[in-house]
């Protein structure tokens, strides 16, 4: 890796030790919260303190988040753990993402003519109303627990389901299962060591997880069907893309992607027009449009 695209592993580790014990704190307060609204402010500022946390999460899928492998590793499965999922199952599912971007297999802001729109709507709206980031610890715990799920002919009837679940390596289950016992046992001690309440600690994931999921696509929708370069450079405020640790330059990540997010602002593409962020997440919600685009590749 070049010397000025290497990770900046020391502020990485900085804020992945933040953003965790910001979080657990957020946990420990809103346990003890004595009202709803307490709750719902801790919950808020848990569902925004834990987007950067994704992002670094992201990082390591790509191995730029420390140059030492074995720590980069390490850090995205503990990472994975505090996101909610097994980080091998993950990187996974993202690098196949770069393989499948607006194919048909991908293609959640499209329809084709003929398709059952309101089936389209509901998976779209259930996706990205929180239903995105809940599938994640709900498929970990079901490698652990039923082995044998990925063959059944609901996840092998969903065309974007099954590209994602067979693009696991049969030879990562063992990982997998052993990453999801951890992440288990790694949130139960802190609810019983911490004397966290569930229905709570819950609760907040929940509030995070709407959050994470409604603005996972929208650097990707009304982007060309091409899969280098269909996403966009979102144009948002500073303070927020700082937040996001330039998660919205995500068409430089598309065509760059071993490049580490503190860089990714110096790979902007001059072709492309940079759409503001808060537009392109009010047009998301209008759902499925029309395509008028063929896949760039099969299925």
């Amino acid at each position: 890796m070049a010397p000025e695209v290497r990770p900046p592993a020391r502020l990485n580790l900085l804020l992945i030790s933040a953003l965790i014990t910001g979080g657990t704190g957020l946990q420990v307060l809103a346990s003890r919260a004595e009202s709803g609204p307490a709750l719902l402010a801790y919950g808020l500022c848990f569902s925004f303190l834990y987007l950067p946390l994704y992002s670094l999460l992201h990082e390591a899928e790509h191995l730029v988040l420390h140059p030492d492998p074995r720590w980069n590793d390490r850090l995205g499965v503990l990472l994975g753990v505090f996101f909610g999922g097994a980080f091998t199952f993950l990187r996974a599912c993202h690098l196949g993402h770069h393989r499948r971007n607006r194919s048909d297999a991908e293609m959640f802001d499209l329809y084709y003519p003929g398709e059952n729109l309101l089936k389209k709507r509901a998976f779209f709206y259930f996706n990205y109303l929180g239903g995105f980031w809940v599938l994640v610890p709900i498929t970990t715990c079901l490698f652990l627990l039923v082995p044998g799920f990925a063959r059944l002919d609901i996840i092998q009837r969903a065309t974007s389901a099954s590209a994602m679940i067979n693009g696991v390596p049969r030879s990562f289950l063992r990982r997998i299962r052993g990453e999801a016992l951890g992440m288990l046992l790694i949130h139960g001690a802190l609810i019983y060591a911490l004397e966290l309440n569930a229905l709570t600690y819950v609760t907040l994931y929940s509030m995070y997880g709407i959050n994470w999921s409604c603005q996972q696509y929208v650097t990707h929708a009304a982007s060309p069907r091409q899969t280098l370069d269909g996403a966009h450079n979102l144009l948002a405020h500073p303070l927020y893309a700082a937040l996001l640790l330039n998660f919205n330059w995500h068409l430089a990540h598309h065509q760059h992607p071993k490049v580490p997010w503190i860089h990714l602002p110096h790979f902007d593409d001059p072709t492309r027009v940079r759409p503001p962020y808060l537009r392109a997440f009010l047009r998301f919600w209008r759902g499925p449009q029309p395509c008028q685009e063929p896949s760039p590749r099969a299925p």
